[in-house]
């Protein structure tokens, strides 16, 4: 009990496993019942939490002083085989605490483990409690069933469904056949175009008695079928702003299609509304899009995949050039977070009905895809996608073409391939887009990872020289980091704040002007090993700056512009400067703080 100390407050040391009490004081008659009460109720909290926890019974939650802190337990009133009984007798299914006794400072205090549960828990008055962050909450609607489903093995999906083998659609069937096959699993698309029963009998579509489950007939049924299915339905809407008048574009009762058919038609409808622009780095074309169809397909089958259809409601689709969002009926398990969907291991709500739309590559069932997601958008310099648990699940994609200096500089060599699609380096350099600087403790909630493992991953960044840490706070735990100047110079133009200062590459530029009086974009591309774009926005950064200005003799635009020394001197060439900010330099650039002048780059 050493952490607690003078200004003792348990909230900096209680958790999501951690939770303290006091016994009650003496001569309330009352007291004792309504204390063993909340007691139980705590350690229902805890038994249907991810991890158990643990009761530290004999400590205030806050005090000025350790003393006043730990005011122990009368171990002669309340003895711990007695406390341990009373909570096997309170709650049911009936759980046994792990007990202790520790002597802090002279003074007893009773500490419970309680184990990880394998079933739904509640008191035996019917209170059903979860915890949740460093709080317990009530557990009732959709987080009391989704809790049931995975502790006691329920699936909805793999439920009898009450149609025939007669009632699926051929087309649909088709179409998983030719997925099967894209995927290259040609035996299982050959069982599931000439005998579907056996088909799905082998991929669990079937029931034990040999009939479809509600998955098939999700995936696969015909209008028909799909009306057995209560509370079946997407609906799609269009705006030409957040807040503009929609543009109904499927509605509820549209919904006639299976979802092997369904989603394709989802992605066209939606895919057909992107923004998009095509560019060439090397021999490679790059689309810059407003939503990839990667990100799109996940959230988009994730929806369908998760939703929990006993609860009300369809999945709603809302377009608009700002934000995509999607919802579907049904918060998150308690077994998940929002903030850690990015690495969390999830168990599906509908296992069966997940387990073949990862098989037909329709969604990714471990994880929920959430990492696809994340890559899809960071690979572009987005913003991560927002999550919003609640009654209903949201997703929302922040709209707008991707930038394009961030992707040229994702193929450069200045990025390390093995680094190119790392979803964390991704994310850290997205966030330094917007931020001078970023630490393991302020960037550790983008990444959805703790601290001490988010500082290896900018370790990481550092020794590949993507980033480097400030001089003033090199000798931290966690340290400053800032981009490092190779990164600043292919990132230059996608950075929303001011990046005055002569880098080294700078330098050798200026140095070849120096002894030469001229220099190309061929010469700069010679020298920093760079394609012709990160060339030419070098030296019109260098023009800017009015240290160099078109040679008399030069043409103005296309590979053969040259450019001679204008306001070189010794001392510019020696050491970094920072050019005086203008009127012109004060001009914010859209979506962040101050920007650069808007030049060619």
């Amino acid at each position: 009990m050493a952490e607690i100390g003078d200004g003792w407050d348990a909230d900096s040391l209680g958790g999501t496993r951690l939770d303290f009490k006091q016994t009650p004081p003496s001569g309330d008659r009352l007291a004792p019942e309504k204390f063993l009460k909340d007691l139980a109720e705590s350690v229902v909290c805890f038994a249907n939490a991810q991890n158990g926890g643990i009761l530290i019974i004999g400590v205030k939650d806050k005090a000025a002083t350790r003393s006043e802190a730990i005011v122990g337990v009368d171990t002669t009133k309340w003895l711990i085989n007695d406390i341990v009984n009373n909570m096997h007798a309170r709650t049911s299914p009936s759980i046994t605490v792990h007990p202790h006794t520790l002597i802090v400072d002279g003074k007893s205090i009773l500490v419970l483990g309680v184990p990880d549960g394998s079933d739904v828990y509640s008191t035996t008055e019917g209170v059903y409690k979860i915890r949740l962050n460093d709080r317990c909450v009530a557990l009732e609607g959709e987080q009391l069933r989704g809790l049931r489903a995975i502790r006691q093995g329920r699936d909805w999906s793999a439920e009898p469904a009450s149609i025939e083998w007669s009632q699926l659609s051929r087309a649909a069937i088709e179409r998983g056949a030719q997925l099967l096959s894209l995927n290259g699993n040609d035996e299982l698309a050959s069982i599931a175009l000439s005998d579907f029963p056996a088909f799905a009998k082998a991929t669990e579509l079937a029931t034990a008695n040999g009939g479809p489950n509600r998955a098939a007939v999700l995936l696969y049924g015909n209008p028909e079928a799909l009306k057995t299915i209560f509370r079946w339905g997407v609906s799609v809407q269009s705006r030409p702003s957040l807040g503009g008048d929609p543009r109904i574009l499927m509605r509820r009762d549209d919904t006639s299609l299976p979802l092997v058919l369904l989603l394709d038609q989802l992605l066209t409808t939606v895919g057909s509304l992107a923004r998009s622009q095509f560019i060439r780095v090397g021999a490679e074309q790059i689309e810059l899009v407003d939503y990839p169809r990667d990100a799109l397909r996940e959230v988009i089958a994730n929806a369908f995949a998760h939703r929990d259809w006993e609860a009300t409601g369809v999945v709603e689709i809302i377009h608009s050039p700002e934000e995509l969002v999607v919802t579907s009926p049904g918060g998150l398990l308690p077994s998940l977070r929002v903030d850690r969907l990015l690495h969390d291991a999830a168990s599906p709500r509908n296992p069966k009905l997940a387990g073949h739309m990862a098989r037909l590559r329709l969604a990714e069932m471990s994880g929920l895809g959430f990492d696809r997601i994340f890559r899809s958008v960071a690979l572009l310099g987005k913003e991560p996608p927002a999550f919003e648990d609640g009654p209903r699940f949201r997703v929302a994609l922040i709209g707008g073409a991707g930038d394009e200096a961030f992707a040229r500089f994702l193929r450069s060599s200045a990025m390390p391939d093995a680094l190119a699609t790392d979803v964390d380096v991704l994310t850290v350099l997205t966030a330094l887009r917007h931020n001078r600087s970023v630490n393991a403790d302020t960037v550790s909630t983008r990444l959805q990872r703790n601290p001490n493992d988010t500082q290896r991953i900018l370790i990481r960044m550092h020794t590949a020289e993507l980033i480097q840490p400030t001089k003033s706070t090199t000798r931290r735990a966690h340290p400053n980091y800032l981009l490092s100047s190779r990164t600043i110079a292919g990132l230059r133009s996608a950075l929303t704040y001011r990046t005055d200062s002569i880098d080294a590459d700078d330098e050798k530029l200026l140095r070849h002007l120096k002894r030469h009086d001229r220099i190309s974009n061929e010469d700069v591309r010679n020298y920093l090993d760079c394609d012709v774009v990160t060339a030419r926005n070098r030296l019109t950064r260098l023009r800017t700056r009015k240290l160099i200005d078109f040679a008399p003799d030069s043409p103005r635009r296309g590979p053969m512009v040259v450019y001679v020394a204008t306001g070189l001197n010794a001392t510019t060439a020696a050491k970094p400067t920072t050019a005086a900010p203008t009127a012109e330099d004060s001009t914010p650039r859209p979506g962040g703080p101050v920007g650069e002048p808007n030049t060619l780059f």
